[in-house]
């Protein structure tokens, strides 16, 4: 669906529907929607922009009690592994830099709204590191004779992993907006996450990890895969998306992974790939795997938790991708998510990828072992609010001035806008403000 955000409905009874237009106190975060029971399962979808101490403080700003639930319930499930976990999580490596600062921002804004939780950045990085211990996947993207225009690329990724604790079931998508020129990304995890479980940036790219070979080095300086997908989401800025995959991947092989992994890097229309870490391995990332022509004529990838070399199925797949691909007419967002959808994956996520900064999102989450949350369907600008220069919600004639001021570069007049999200100026989402602009800001008001 293209224009404005939709949301079907579940027949799973929900207690708290809102759309949300209340923001931090600094303005940096917004709950666009949210749907919970009285145990706090269901979903919430934010939006945090400003630099990466912002973004932290405000995700905890607006789910606060969510994210403390998830530390307890942490600390509960571990039990006195968790002080052992601590002690791993200091010695580990956290890239981008940024990421720190928003474990910095998260834990200042806990202490100041539930100071008796005392939270630290090394329980909010044990929460952020489950991947590291347990994962299952499968995932599926395709291009080329499998699309039809304007889509160029289809892509869906389904976490299989299992119920720990209530917290899980709390279905965060997170549009994420840096003030510091790094790409806007989505993240699909639970509160208080800033590392990828299932992530999309802004060039149309999905980084997913999957099992495989998952054998653990908890020693100092190595980086858990989860925050090596989080890496690898916002590493790469050339506008020219084919220099992507190398880019992440020479510069993984420099790092020291905790966890074995498959770890998905979709770039769309045949530029992603598959890239195999494992601590013992030097370097630890030491296989690529790219689309072959062997396997349906190079125009479709398949990751699960099996080894192929990209020309053959992998042994574990399950879901009928030989099938479905041995047809060759072009694919839909619906049968593309369909093909993996089953009520007993912890959530999944599907894009519809047009160009960089227009795709369509849906995802959905588990709820318990029947029920799951309605699926949500987003346009990446209304996500991120392009356009939405006074942050209010909606796009409409109040956001032309400063949109002008903007485009302009009157930086002077600014001021008359304290609460303004500037990046959101940026309408193509090209990594500037510009005449560009303008066609795609029209569309979006229109819309």
């Amino acid at each position: 669906m293209r224009g404005k955000s939709r949301l079907i409905t579940c027949t799973f009874t929900l207690t708290t529907f809102l759309t949300i237009t209340a923001t931090t106190p600094a303005g940096q975060g917004v709950i666009l929607s949210q749907d919970l029971d009285i145990e706090g399962k269901g979903f919430t979808i934010i939006r945090v922009w400003g630099s990466h101490y912002d973004m932290g403080f405000a995700q905890a700003e607006l789910l606060g009690d969510h994210i403390v639930a998830g530390v307890d319930e942490t600390r509960t499930y571990l039990g006195p592994y968790h002080y052992f976990l601590r002690n791993v999580m200091a010695n580990t490596v956290w890239m981008p830099p940024g990421l720190e600062d928003e474990f910095d921002g998260m834990v200042a804004s806990l202490a100041q709204s539930h100071p008796e939780a005392n939270i630290d950045d090394l329980d909010l990085k044990v929460a952020a590191t489950a991947g590291d211990w347990l994962y299952a996947c499968r995932s599926h993207t395709c291009w080329g004779r499998y699309v039809a225009d304007p889509v160029r690329t289809l892509s869906t990724r389904r976490l299989d992993f299992p119920s720990l604790y209530t917290s899980m079931h709390h279905h965060v998508l997170c549009a994420r907006c840096p003030n510091d020129g790094s790409p806007r990304w989505v993240n699909l995890a639970w509160p208080g996450i800033p590392t990828a479980a299932t992530g999309v940036n802004e060039f149309g790219t999905i980084v997913s990890l999957h099992d495989y070979n998952c054998t653990s080095d908890i020693g100092a300086g190595r980086m858990p895969r989860m925050v090596a997908c989080r890496y690898a989401l916002t590493y790469a800025t050339d506008p020219d998306i084919s220099t992507h995959l190398a880019a992440v991947y020479a510069e993984l092989q420099t790092c020291e992974i905790m966890t074995g992994s498959f770890v998905n890097y979709y770039a769309p229309e045949g530029f992603g790939g598959v890239m195999v870490c494992h601590p013992t391995h030097s370097p630890d990332f030491y296989y690529l795997r790219t689309p072959a022509e062997e396997w349906h004529r190079g125009e479709a990838m398949i990751t699960t938790n099996s080894w192929t070399d990209g020309t053959y199925t992998p042994a574990d797949e399950d879901f009928g991708a030989d099938a479905y691909y041995n047809d060759e007419s072009p694919k839909t967002l619906e049968n593309h998510w369909n093909l993996l959808a089953t009520t007993t994956s912890l959530h999944q996520l599907s894009t519809a990828y047009r160009g960089r900064g227009d795709m369509t999102l849906w995802a959905d989450g588990r709820l318990d072992a029947t029920h799951r949350t309605p699926r949500l369907e987003w346009e990446w600008h209304a996500l991120f609010g392009l356009g939405d220069m006074d942050c209010d919600g909606d796009v409409d004639f109040d956001d032309i001035n400063p949109f002008v001021l903007a485009l302009s570069g009157e930086t002077a007049y600014l001021a008359q806008y304290p609460d303004c999200n500037w990046r959101n100026a940026d309408c193509d989402s090209d990594g500037d403000i510009d005449f560009d602009d303008i066609n795609a800001f029209v569309a979006i008001l229109g819309s």
